[in-house]
This record gives structure tokens, sequence and C-alpha cells, in this order.
């Protein structure tokens, strides 16, 4: 079943992003997930938040990282909120961004055995047994143990980016969430790999929750959603992992230069790298129809959950939640 969802980034205040939250939840959103970018809000604490303030939606901190964050008090802290706010709780774990990571003094080595670990890690904690990891790459577990479990199930899903994560994610995860900046296509694409690895595995591919963030802003002034499209891909596009998903496009850009500039957090600079035709390609701007109109293509590529950044000042906001309301189910 389609389920709309509503992601933030951090850049917004914790009120306004519980206003948000709320006022998504009113227009038909179902899902609230909170990235984990370094520098910016927390997402633990605001997905407790959006969970107290809401009455149905799911909240997932997301991509929570195993290079920044041991399993056990992750393994607490997603508990807790799963006590809160019973069966509305999920978690995306990924590895991250290589630079944020690098300012951070951690070195990104070996991302699919670190997402390996992790989710088995969790969901042994989650068991209630004790966890035993002494070869563990990142954390070595000694009898790890939690004294409580979550009322119900919590889903783990990866946020992969990569070939091999993508298909890792169909053998393993609950779900996948793809990274923003993708085009309808190339969603398409990689969740095909996530089929794939599902297969390959034994599993119904129908049965990996397929999520993707989308860069979304509706608004009457269509110069200016795509002037605030195309801030917002800038950000995304100094991940360095995102590289295959520019390449398959064929649109021309300079990820280098991108990435150098959001290093000096010259966002201003980093937006004039990125070409018409990749806000275009990349993000879903315009009137009301025409985000409807984009926002079904990825639905059509097999996006069962469309997560929407709501770019954009108040009247923006506004604009989205109308299409929210018209798109999400009854």
């Amino acid at each position: 079943m389609l389920r709309i969802g509503v992601s933030f980034d951090g850049f917004a205040t914790f009120g306004e992003s519980l206003d948000t939250a709320r006022e998504a939840e009113t227009a038909g959103a179902r899902s609230f997930w909170m990235a984990e970018h370094l520098g910016y809000r927390d997402p633990l604490t605001s997905c407790m938040a959006f969970a107290l303030a809401t009455r149905e939606s799911t909240v997932v901190p997301t991509a929570i990282s195993p290079f920044l964050r041991n399993p056990v008090p992750l393994a607490m802290s997603l508990a807790t909120l799963a006590e809160a706010a019973p069966g509305r709780v999920a978690v995306a774990i990924g590895v991250g961004n290589p630079m944020f990571l690098a300012e951070a003094g951690l070195k990104l080595e070996k991302p699919l055995a670190a997402n390996r670990e992790y989710l088995d890690a969790l969901r042994g904690l989650w068991s209630g047994e004790p966890v035993h990891a002494p070869e563990a790459m990142l954390h070595r577990l000694a009898g790890a143990r939690m004294m409580f479990k979550p009322p119900q199930p919590i889903p783990v899903y990866l946020a992969p980016m990569k070939e091999q994560m993508l298909r890792f994610a169909g053998r393993e995860a609950d779900g996948v969430v793809l990274s923003a900046g993708l085009s309808a296509e190339y969603a398409r694409v990689s969740l095909g790999l996530v089929a794939e690895g599902a297969r390959a595995a034994g599993r119904d591919p129908a049965g990996v929750h397929a999520a993707a963030y989308i860069f979304f802003v509706a608004s009457k002034d269509e110069r200016d959603a795509m002037a605030k499209s195309r801030r917002k891909l800038a950000f995304v596009l100094r991940n360095r992992y995102i590289d295959d998903a520019v390449a398959h496009s064929g649109i021309p850009i300079d990820q280098e230069a991108i990435i150098a500039a959001i290093g000096r957090r010259d966002l201003d600079a980093a937006a004039a790298l990125v070409p018409e035709e990749a806000v275009e390609a990349f993000a879903v701007w315009g009137s009301r129809r025409r985000c409807a109109q984009r926002l079904q293509q990825y639905v059509d590529a097999g996006v069962r959950e469309p997560v929407l950044f709501l770019t954009g000042e108040a009247a923006d906001r506004a604009e989205s939640l109308a299409v929210i309301a018209e798109f999400a189910p009854g």
C-alpha cells in the first residue's frame, strides 16, 4: 500500500520541524524521517518529539551510521522510542557522508561489512539475548544485553547507494530508503538491484519495503521552486556515493567542485554548479499538478513510500501539503 512520508534534514529549527510534522499528518503523511547530518539537529531527540506530537505516523531516524554510534546505546534509544510509540518506529542505517565523517575524525572503511555487523547487532540486542561479536570490525561486543525489549519488532531499513549495498539490502534488510537526488528512472534501476538481491536470498522482493527521499517543493512560482530545489540538490551532491546516479543521467556535473564548495560551507557557490537539467531530473518542483505528475513517476518506478523533503518557505510548504492531501491514500 502506498504511504507518503516527510523527511527533515535538520536545517530547520526543532519547533519549525515539529509544526510541519503536525501539519503533514493532518494532510495525510504517515511517516517522518529525521536525517542525521553532522552539525545539524539530532534525529533521535526529534523523532521522540514527532512520535509524541502525532497519533498515527511512523518515525524513522535516518541514516544512522555504524561509524558514529555504538549499537548498544542506539538499541536502547530506539527501544525506548518504541515504548513511547508502539508499532510506530523504524530505523534506517547507512554509513554516512565521507566528508562529514572525515571532519569528525572518522574514516569510512568497508561499508558493507560495517552495515552487516550493525544490522546483526541491533537485531541481536532487541532479542534480549547476550550478543557476542568478538571479531567485529567496529563494535566488538562481549555479551552486551538489553534488559527490556521493544513492544513490537523495529524494522531496520538500509540507505544504500551502490550496487553491492542495494543487493545486500534486498538480501537482509526489512526495507530500503533511496537517496534524494535520484531520477525516477534511476530509482527503478536501484530497486531492481534490491529485488535481485532478495530473489538470490530466496525472499519475495515485495516483502522488502521500498522508500525514497525526494526533494519536493510545490509553488505558484516555478522559477523560485527550481532555485530552492537546486540548493537542496547541491547539498546531497556533496556525497561521493551518488556518482553512479549522476553518471546514469548523462548530465555533466562537476561533483568535485560541489564537494569543495560544501566543504567551505558555501552553499550558494555549490548551487551555482548544479545545472538546470539536473534540477529537472533529480527533484520534484513546480505547480501542484506538475508535482503530482512527477511524484507518480516515482511510484510507477516501484517506490511504495515517497518521503518528501518539503523545501521552501511557509507558502511553499502549504502548497506541498495540499499535494500530499490530494495524493495520499484516503
